[in-house]
Parts: structure tokens; C-alpha cells; sequence
């Protein structure tokens, strides 16, 4: 499969091009909002963190980084309800990825199209 080209930047993104959160926020949401919602249940991101020590964007002070956060089910697509199960994340100093490419998931050189 070829990508084009005028992604490539995007899709060769390593973590030393990107900023780093200094913690995140997840949040247990659940898709029961309507009779016909799914019931899926999972863990969503609330929000990602920049360390500012100053008052900006949250009500922490610290500054909010994109992230995929929208409270939207993965199953059906229907609204989520965020419950009250949060938890904090912070960077650990292992960061081995769970998976390894070429040892539990191969890959494929990438190709680019004009």
C-alpha cells in the first residue's frame, strides 16, 4: 500500500518530534446514553498535559495538549458517559513499548505515491 507523499512528515512522526505530556488524565466511559446504545465500556482519554506551573487553558494551570479525546464510542459511535473511575498517568522511566515491530508484528517498508 502507498501513502502519499504529502503525508509523509506526518507519518514518519518519532517521539523526538512531538511534545511530550508530563501526565494524562483517563477516564472510564461507558456507552449507555440511549435504549439503543451498546454498552461498551472502556477507557478514554479526558486530557493530556504540559507542566506550566502558570494559569492557562485548565484549571490546573498547566497547558492542555491535543489528544484524542472525543466522547464518542469506538463501537457504535454514539455518545459516552464519562463515569467518575479517573486516574493519572505519568511518564514512566521504561518506555519498551509493549509490542515490539519485526517480533510481534511485522511491518512493511513505507512507500510513498505522488
Amino acid at each position: 500500500m502507498a501513502f502519499p507523499r504529502k503525508w509523509q512528515r506526518l507519518l514518519e512522526t518519532e517521539l523526538a518530534d512531538v511534545e511530550i505530556p508530563d501526565y494524562v488524565w483517563l477516564t472510564y466511559a461507558v456507552c449507555g446514553l440511549t435504549p439503543d446504545a451498546c454498552g461498551w465500556g472502556g477507557w478514554m482519554i479526558e486530557g493530556a498535559f504540559k507542566l506550566t506551573g502558570q494559569r492557562e487553558a485548565s484549571a490546573t494551570g498547566d497547558r492542555v495538549l491535543s489528544a484524542a479525546d472525543e466522547q464518542q464510542c469506538p463501537h457504535c459511535g454514539r455518545g459516552l458517559f464519562r463515569t467518575g473511575a479517573m486516574v493519572r498517568f505519568e511518564p514512566s522511566a521504561n518506555q519498551v513499548p509493549p509490542r515490539q515491530a519485526g517480533a510481534d508484528y511485522r511491518t512493511s517498508p513505507m512507500k510513498y505515491t505522488d
